[in-house]
């Protein structure tokens, strides 16, 4: 039925220098990849201004305090706020900032 059979010696050849070629390859890849580290980065200029920078002003905020709030909606707000902040987390460190009610 199968005229030319290859023996088991013959697929043993086919398989090795089958997986030579590859590994070869592979090495070669390597060691070309290798050889980036050698190619010099784009250079980037910084454009000097004439004038130096003015430091920001830090704008001084008053402190928010959770007792100033008398609506029971806001209150209401500020924990629904809180619960999604935190989500699932069990040690979700929140802190409100500040609360304001929109029209």
């Amino acid at each position: 039925m199968f005229k030319g059979a290859i023996s088991l010696i013959t697929s043993l050849e086919i398989t090795l220098i089958s997986m030579l070629v590859v590994f070869t390859i592979l090495a070669i890849l390597a060691f070309v990849l290798s050889l980036f580290k050698y190619i010099p980065a784009e250079k980037v200029q910084e454009i000097k201004k004439a004038t130096p920078a003015t430091a920001p002003k830090k704008v001084e905020r008053e402190k928010f305090d959770p007792s100033k709030i008398t609506s029971e909606e806001m209150r209401v707000a500020m924990m629904v706020a809180c619960i999604e902040a935190a989500g699932e987390d069990k040690d979700a460190n929140v802190r409100v900032v500040g609360i304001k009610e929109l029209n």
